[in-house]
């Protein structure tokens, strides 16, 4: 069960609520999460760097001529790049989960760190690993398919005559409808299994089970899951192209300055507009840097976040539907049932199954009548009330009902 999260919304939450869950989650520790969406990129610039420093000798000896420069780096390169693309992948996934990890514990009122993150999260990997083979083995068999269709048309080019012509259209043609096809599939497979990794993640599942835990989820949710991930999605894109819109205006008057070319050009000139293009373009893409730096994490963020209302809306039970707390979306704090009274409220009266309502002032038969008190008052009994019908008993013999 997941544990109790004050800094969002109740459930059920809507995209406002995502939205500013997923931003105080930045404000309280921006640090941490930019920090784990880096750690992929980080870890393929060192690689690449050190694949370079592997090549180039090689690369220098033999464009010299030198035919004796043993190609021995340049092998180790090849082989360390592909390692390190394989690592990256790997990191990728394991920040996925991290970040997951860390936006629950935040949610939670909880100040995380690096370590700790990545202390939680041990074993993330070897439950994903099926997922990951998965993944591979869908990707292979598509680009697969794809190859074996490309080279089909090709041979069909290539080879004469009408029917090869058309057996070409044709194998085209297919090539389109399963591209198409590739689409709504994706949208579809990617939206029941979007859960996957915050289930893996918090609640420590397989990689198996998260996958059938998405999928599970998102039962009767599939179009307000799809369209709440899609919406964030299209608002981090379009803060992107608006930053980059933002920078090819700047760099418009700077390049059309380049562009323009009088009949006696001056070389000082245009080196002046170069060196003015050179800082702007560093401060364009900074900021776009930046943006993928906020963006990465935010939506992670979002995801994770939207698991959590996914679970809170389909397992816990549904609010009473009158008497307070009876409003949509209201649960009830940990440990307390809806039938009890909330601190700061009265307590609502509830009839007692085992006794029948009787008026104020009325006694069984056979027992006295309590004495009244000095100057007390008694109720009268509601009109046309008769308390031995009331009581389920027989008046006694002579008497009866009053009569008007």
């Amino acid at each position: 069960m997941l544990a109790p999260t004050p800094v969002l919304k109740p459930s059920p939450i809507d995209i406002g609520g995502l939205f500013a869950g997923s931003i105080e989650a930045l404000k309280r520790r921006f640090g941490l999460l930019v920090l784990i969406s880096l750690m992929p990129a980080l870890a393929v610039l060192a690689v690449m760097a050190l694949a370079t420093m592997l090549m180039v000798p090689s690369i220098v000896a033999l464009a010299n001529g030198d035919r004796t420069a043993a190609p021995t780096g340049l092998i180790a390169g090849i082989a360390l790049f592909v390692f390190g693309m394989l690592v990256a992948v790997l990191l990728q996934v394991k920040a996925y989960g991290m970040l997951s990890q860390a936006a629950y514990e935040i949610a939670q009122g909880q100040f995380p760190d690096f370590r700790g993150v990545l202390a939680r999260t041990r074993g993330f990997l070897p439950r994903m690993a099926s997922v990951i083979a998965i993944g591979i083995l869908a990707v292979v068999a598509i680009y697969g398919l794809f190859a074996i269709l490309v080279f089909g048309v090709i041979g069909s080019v290539a080879s004469s005559g009408r029917e090869s012509a058309s057996g070409a259209v044709a194998v085209v043609g297919l090539i389109m409808l399963l591209s198409l096809a590739a689409v709504p599939l994706g949208l579809f497979l990617g939206t029941k299994l979007l859960y996957t990794v915050p289930a893996v993640a918090i609640e420590g599942l397989g990689g198996i089970e998260g996958m059938k835990r998405s999928w599970n989820l998102t039962r009767g949710a599939f179009w307000r899951t799809l369209g709440y991930y899609l919406l964030a999605a299209f608002a981090v894109a379009m803060v992107s192209s608006t930053v980059s819109l933002i920078g090819q205006v700047a760099l418009l008057p700077l390049g059309m300055n380049v562009s323009y070319r009088p009949d006696n050009p001056d070389p000082s000139h245009a080196l002046a507009v170069l060196g003015a293009m050179i800082p702007a373009m560093l401060v364009i893409y900074a900021l776009q840097l930046v943006v993928q730096m906020v963006a990465y994490p935010f939506l992670q963020s979002y995801l994770t976040y939207m698991f959590i209302d996914q679970v809170r809306r389909s397992e816990m039970p549904a609010p009473p539907a009158y008497g307070y707390p009876g409003g949509p979306g209201y649960y009830a704090p940990p440990g307390q049932y809806y039938a009890q009274p909330q601190q700061g409220y009265p307590a609502q009266w509830q009839p007692d199954p085992g006794r029948s309502w009787q008026p104020p002032g009325w006694t069984p038969p056979g027992q006295a009548q309590p004495p009244q008190q000095p100057g007390g008052q008694q109720s009268p009994p509601p009109p046309g009330w008769n308390g031995w019908q009331q009581g389920g008993q027989q008046p006694p013999t002579g008497q009866g009902p009053a009569q008007g």
